[in-house]
């Protein structure tokens, strides 16, 4: 989790809408003015050793726990995940299809979230314990996996793009796990989630997805996001196989507090596309 602390002036008379991030080791916010359609704020802690104490006193601190929002987001970054066409999908059978890729944790509960651009369903398992919380600080809340507004975002940008059919492998990294989305002719072809511990074990996973896919090192394009640094060897190395090989860059479609140009639009790029 990258450490940020931007926040300008809240109306609190604006509809205000807040977003809540919460990954492996840490938990991020940011609030978004409706209206004005402008991120006012984005600011994330470090867990240190308590998951569950050090949101709720981190929510509480930062007076978001009885704040009037608009509407509330939450993003849960998790590698148990499994995507499924809507089509099929049936919200009693989420547990068994979940099971079929994904051995359930007593635990953990299993959510899903309808993505409604790309026809398909995440099903997806988040810790009990964050769960109970969640509904202990928020009378209402919307929950999305972090699959979410990458898949959604990486759909509607790549169709109205110049090129719409062309190969997109977007890659979102996050502490311990990342994912790849593979977009050609403006549909998913290919979604998996991955565990590493090296910049060499993603460059590994990523050529592998090359290769088997049949991708043209010369056509698909890589575009990197979260919490991956501009210097990783995954991307120098990287940029020697593939042609085209870049971070997100900041979403021009809101306005910005200014001092988010201290820091690397990627880390969070899909989690602030959770607004739209």
């Amino acid at each position: 989790m990258k450490s940020v602390r931007i926040k300008g002036d809240i109306d609190l008379l604006s509809k205000n809408s807040l977003s809540i991030l919460i990954s492996q080791d840490g938990l991020s916010y940011s609030i978004y003015d409706i209206d004005d359609k402008k991120v006012q704020a984005l600011v994330s802690m470090q867990f240190e050793v308590n998951k569950a104490d050090e949101i709720r006193k981190f929510i509480e601190d930062e007076g978001l726990k009885d704040a009037q929002f608009e509407n509330i987001n939450v993003v849960y970054a998790t590698r148990n995940v499994t995507i499924v066409p809507d089509a099929i999908f049936d919200e009693n059978s989420a547990e068994s299809i979940y099971a079929l890729n994904r051995k359930i944790s007593p635990d953990d509960e299993i959510r899903y979230s309808r993505l409604p651009k790309s026809q398909t369903v995440i099903v997806f398992a988040i810790e009990k314990e964050t769960s109970s919380l969640l509904d202990e600080l928020f009378t209402r809340y919307n929950l999305y996996p972090q699959s979410y507004p990458l898949i959604e975002t990486g759909l509607t940008k790549t169709k109205i793009s110049e090129k719409p059919n062309r190969q997109r492998m977007l890659v979102q990294v996050f502490e311990n796990f990342f994912e790849i989305l593979v977009i050609d002719k403006g549909q998913i072809v290919n979604y998996n989630t991955y565990n590493y511990k090296s910049a060499n074990d993603i460059l590994y996973f990523i050529v592998n997805c090359f290769e088997q896919l049949g991708l043209s090192p010369e056509e698909c394009e890589v575009a990197f996001s979260g919490f991956i640094e501009q210097d990783s060897l995954t991307v120098i190395h990287l940029k020697k196989f593939i042609r085209t090989v870049y971070f997100e860059s900041i979403n021009r479609d809101y306005k910005y507090f200014f001092r988010f140009q201290e820091f690397s639009p990627h880390y969070f790029y899909n989690f602030l596309n959770i607004n739209q």
